[in-house]
């Protein structure tokens, strides 16, 4: 959000931040500095955020950088008549089954999925499809939230249960005039379980794109080469991905082709995707930033970009200036240290002040219980290095985990 109120800031933007008026009483004064004013507004319902936009005049365009908002910028946005991406078009690629067949009826090689309301349609599925494995998770999830490997049917109830649990919206039908497609916070459903989705598991290496949509073309900046654990929580993320150009190539034109298929005219994007055997595999599209400090991999790869403020300029009808070329290299690197109570941390500080340190945040402290890592919310820690080369940023990064010592007890 710094990085984007900066940008927007050079522009001569005025900036309106909206969120629940718990998270803005949470606001550091510092947080609170980069809008030049803020407004209460539930930004995960879409209701409410076309509700509220019907009264306002003034604004030139809506943005978010979270998942959970993208509709409801896309309804903002329609309700004004300003740029932005048509709301159907952002269902369309936030429920994972529609995105799937989406994409796989536009001719782009997909997984074998189904949308289950239960275990028995699950366990159906998973016979159809053996010897497996599987994926189980939640239709509309995110951060690896609820999902589940399947190698054997006998673990499938548990995935399942994980699974149908861990949703994050809802779509409902409105009793109004019978209208499907209005989009409401899962914690106001008065559900014990949601629909999820059992998939085949795709072998192949993890890469996702990043770009934003310059005149309703998609612009992909880069690829970068994804590291995970068994369970999809990543490990790292670097750039340049280390794709050779021809499989690069294939990747970016995929990525491109696919995004206008679905409709998406708008913002930034960051899609994730897999290197196989059977060529380039899509996996999910977000229509925002990448999460995990990429955007700030995109940026510091090549100098003098601004990524949010060429997203900013599309929707102003703004000329974006040339794209600087590739130059550096960056990587992510999160921590996973062994569960139990942390006693010390040694290390932390000489990581911090290294040169080529970028960031660093440390999410645990003494005394703290560090969990199983369940989800990217519960990772522990993450710093960002950069460099000249790929090689270089990953053998740092390296060297800096090895000089790391959690205790725990």
């Amino acid at each position: 959000m710094k990085r984007l109120s900066e940008q927007a800031r050079r522009r001569d933007l005025r900036l309106v931040g909206a969120d629940t008026a718990a998270r803005l009483a949470q606001d550091t004064p510092q947080e609170r500095a980069v809008f030049d004013e803020t407004v209460e507004l539930d930004v995960r319902d879409a209701r409410a955020c076309r509700a509220w936009a019907a009264g306002q005049k003034g604004l030139d365009a809506v943005v978010t950088i979270a998942e959970l908002s993208v509709l409801p910028a896309a309804e903002i946005a329609q309700e004004l008549g300003l740029p932005g991406n048509d709301p159907d078009a952002v269902r369309g690629i936030r429920y994972k089954d529609r995105c799937r067949r989406l994409l796989r009826e536009a001719g782009f090689v997909q997984p074998e999925s189904a949308l289950c309301d239960g275990l028995e349609e699950a366990r159906r599925f998973v016979q159809q499809t053996a010897p497996g494995p599987w994926v189980v998770k939640p239709r509309d999830g995110l951060a690896s939230i609820g999902v589940c490997v399947v190698h054997d049917p006998e673990d499938l109830p548990a995935a399942v249960a994980l699974a149908s649990r861990a949703t994050f919206m809802e779509e409902v039908t409105s009793p109004a005039d019978g209208t499907p497609g209005s989009v409401r916070d899962s914690g106001r459903a008065a559900r014990e379980t949601f629909p999820f989705l059992v998939e085949t598991y795709v072998s192949g290496a993890e890469y996702s794109a990043e770009g934003v949509f310059v005149g309703g073309t998609p612009l992909v900046l880069g690829l970068t080469r994804k590291l995970v654990t068994s369970g999809f929580i990543s490990t790292s993320q670097r750039m340049p991905s280390g794709l050779d150009q021809a499989t690069a190539s294939a990747a970016q034109d995929t990525v491109a082709r696919a995004l206008t298929a679905t409709g998406i005219t708008h913002g930034a994007f960051h899609v994730e995707l897999w290197v196989t055997d059977r060529g380039i595999v899509l996996g999910e599209f977000h229509i925002r930033t990448g999460g995990d400090f990429i955007h700030a991999l995109v940026e510091h790869t090549r100098p003098g970009l601004e990524f949010y403020g060429m997203h900013l300029d599309d929707l102003l009808g703004n000329t974006p200036g040339p794209v600087p070329p590739v130059t550096r290299a960056a990587r992510v690197q999160f921590l996973f240290p062994p569960a139990g109570r942390l006693r010390a941390v040694h290390g932390w500080d000489a990581l911090t002040h290294h040169p080529a340190v970028l960031n660093a945040d440390l999410m645990v402290s003494e005394g703290d219980v560090i969990p199983q890592t369940a989800d990217s919310f519960t990772r522990a820690g993450v710093f960002v290095v950069g460099g000249a080369t790929a090689e270089e940023v990953d053998t740092l990064a390296e060297s800096l985990v090895a000089q790391l010592d959690f205790e725990t007890a």
